[in-house]
């Protein structure tokens, strides 16, 4: 897609790259106070509401001119923001008995339609313009719109007490280890999915056979980011996982810097499951190491605003590192120090506790 934009724009590279970080530094900003405007006007209105947001979006985005592809986007990240915060929520709220199934659905069914997305645009845009291929979405959304529609017909829950509306979750350090293994895990994958492409064709893989690689660490994500929400919520403690999933980060990432590159797929597989393992568990972690659904709301709106902060500086500091050194391994060594914060951060969240309980107000 992004050729296609660049050369009916007669853009740069620089200023495509920003529009990329663009939706992520939406995610952090808006996710500080998703929560707040969501407990307020009710979850289920405020879906409905970023719904909007991401259709008019769309919309905009899909009028060719640079300046309508950004502000497009910026409306599509604000509206992508509230659901990410808020679905855990609503699932914490009205399927307390079958959370870990409804999570798994949730996390799965986010990956599945997100790649199908991109290979239903991207062939299109061999055909049409690149506003008509990226406008097509906007049929997904108008019928997720209609069908939530029928949300706002139901009744919002019976109104939590004071004790979790006085919660302050930047005051818990439970809440803090659950975003920086958010946060961490984020850099990771938003970093190699952005910087893999170009890693591997300058170790004399083949443009195309990189492309097959990439889609095969999605393919590696899926079944994860459905099992592990099911199997964790199953679970007293999750720190069987989280250490799990630091360790499988550390040799995926080893693998990058020691292995030669015609076995680099098996670290390519490693970061595929340890994201897949990531992504389910953090979202988990949200509605496990909270009470209510009002504490769930503020917990993942906290993680989520300073991990997609934290991914957006991932692949920036990547480039830059590379730029300097004109070599891959101190740019890999940032994803090293990211398994390390997941390994120490990440087995401290997974301990069976709530943040109710360290009573923080």
């Amino acid at each position: 897609t992004l050729p296609s934009i660049k050369d009916t724009l007669h853009t740069t590279n620089s200023a495509l790259s920003f529009m990329t970080v663009v939706p992520l530094i939406a995610f952090g900003i808006v996710s500080f106070f998703a929560s707040k405007i969501g407990n307020a006007f009710g979850l289920e209105r405020t879906i409905f509401v970023a719904l909007l947001f991401i259709f008019i979006g769309i919309i905009i985005r899909s009028i060719v001119g640079l300046s309508w592809l950004y502000v497009g986007t910026i409306f599509i990240g604000v509206g992508i923001a509230f659901g990410n915060v808020l679905a855990p929520a609503i699932i914490k709220t009205r399927f307390p008995v079958y959370m870990g199934a409804m999570m798994g659905l949730y996390t799965v069914v986010m990956n599945v339609v997100g790649s199908l997305s991109s290979s239903i645009v991207s062939p299109l845009t061999t055909h049409f313009n690149y506003s008509i291929a990226l406008g097509i979405i906007a049929i997904i959304t108008a019928v997720t719109i209609m069908i939530w529609a029928f949300q706002l017909k139901q009744q919002p829950p019976e109104a939590v007490s004071n004790v979790h509306s006085q919660i302050n979750v930047w005051k818990s350090f439970l809440a803090w280890r659950v975003t920086v293994f958010m946060g961490a895990q984020s850099l990771i994958f938003y970093t190699i999915i952005n910087w893999l492409p170009e890693l591997l064709t300058d170790h004399g893989i083949p443009l195309q056979t990189s492309g097959i690689y990439v889609s095969l660490l999605q393919i590696a994500i899926i079944p994860l980011t459905f099992v592990t929400p099911i199997v964790a919520t199953k679970m007293q403690s999750q720190v069987p996982l989280t250490l799990l999933t630091s360790i499988l980060f550390t040799i995926g990432v080893l693998c990058f810097i020691f292995v030669d590159y015609k076995f680099v797929l098996v670290g390519i597989i490693l970061i595929g499951v340890a994201s897949g393992l990531a992504f389910g568990l953090a979202n988990t972690l949200f509605v496990v190491r909270t009470e209510s659904g009002q504490t769930a709301a503020k917990l993942s709106g906290m993680a989520q605003s300073v991990g997609y902060l934290l991914a957006a500086i991932g692949p920036f500091l990547f480039g830059i590192f590379h730029d300097w050194t004109h070599q891959w391994t101190l740019s890999l060594c940032v994803l090293l120090i990211a398994s390390l914060l997941i390994l120490v951060f990440g087995t401290k969240a997974g301990s069976q506790t709530t943040i109710e309980q360290t009573k923080v107000k």
